[in-house]
């Protein structure tokens, strides 16, 4: 049974976090399927607004070690000299590998190896590529726009477009008119969920899919582009494997890191002027579902547990 491939926007931007060339070597995988990967110009809109965040991203990992202290009854010892050189020549390494992040931001068609891969499979004449200018394009964002308007996943709460709609509906498209299985790449959560280190596809997407394209094909969600590219029998080493971990730690740091600021900048503007009101802010409940999605319980807990205590110091202040 063929099977084609949808990798989300996500995915694609972690290859600025690797750590090694085993992340070069894993998208490299990517292009010995690329007959079978399918792509929208919603997926690559998403890549290239967000790339140049997950470039600034990675280039905030590009720090060298501090210096070690410097103890007077070991000013002369020539250990002490030899860790300060080493400290020096890994302080000029990161400052060239800003630089060349630097042309990446600059002139991605030239230098970015990440993008030039990914230009060439989004831009390549397939019929599971769809284009703006593709005829068919209409037909898919009709239908994306209604189930967008019915609440269909995926899609998150705070959702105001429909871009992963017209994604899937292209991946159903794609399955019918190849009669293929379907093999999706996301972390997203309203693709699925986790259980034991399993993702398991969202049960109205699994339905729908067995609905609309065959109930003898199969849909499978994976958290991991090396799971995936199992499916289409692709050799992936264990060295790429602990590359691909270290980039999902490197992006869920990044993203936790980034929506705890966001959590707690709500936090005060919208609640600390008046706690009594939080949740009841209609515009405030669905930032703040927008906010769990992406950071989960323990985060807002954390924000919310610190915005408890900020505001009662504020209050005895006042007493």
């Amino acid at each position: 049974m063929p099977k084609l491939l949808f990798i989300d926007a996500n995915i694609w931007l972690d290859f600025y976090r690797g750590k090694s060339e085993a992340a070069l070597d894993l998208l490299r995988h990517i292009e010995t399927v690329g007959d079978r990967l399918i792509v929208t110009y919603q997926l690559e809109m998403e890549y290239k607004k967000n790339r140049q965040v997950a470039i600034l991203d990675g280039m905030k990992v590009l720090t060298p070690a501090p210096p070690l202290t410097r103890l007077g009854v070991f000013s002369d010892a020539k250990e002490l000299a030899a860790e300060q050189r080493a400290a020096k020549q890994a302080h000029g390494r990161v400052t060239k590998l800003k630089k060349r992040l630097l042309r990446i931001l600059e002139k991605p068609t030239t230098h970015d190896e990440v993008y030039k891969v990914i230009q060439r499979l989004f831009h390549r004449d397939s019929p599971v590529v769809l284009t703006p200018d593709n005829p068919v394009r209409r037909k898919i964002r009709s239908r994306a726009w209604r189930r967008f308007l019915m609440g269909y996943p995926p899609r998150k709460a705070s959702d105001t477009s429909f871009g992963d709609a017209i994604n899937w509906e292209w991946m159903i498209e794609c399955c019918n008119s190849r009669a293929a299985e379907l093999v999706i790449v996301s972390r997203d959560s309203d693709y699925g969920i986790d259980h034991n280190n399993v993702a398991y596809i969202n049960d109205f997407l699994r339905h729908e899919f067995s609905d609309r394209v065959s109930q003898k094909r199969v849909v499978v969600l994976c958290r991991r582009l090396s799971e995936a590219l199992k499916h289409f029998e692709v050799a992936v080493t264990e060295a790429e494997e602990k590359e691909e971990s270290a980039l999902i730690t490197s992006s869920n740091t990044a993203k936790s890191s980034s929506g705890e600021g966001r959590l707690n900048s709500f936090l005060q503007s919208h609640v600390a002027g008046n706690p009594a009101t939080l949740g009841m802010d209609p515009s405030g409940l669905v930032t703040l579902r927008s906010l769990l999605d992406i950071l989960g319980d323990s985060v807002f807990d954390k924000s919310l547990s610190e915005l408890r205590i900020s505001t009662a110091s504020e209050a005895d202040k006042k007493t």
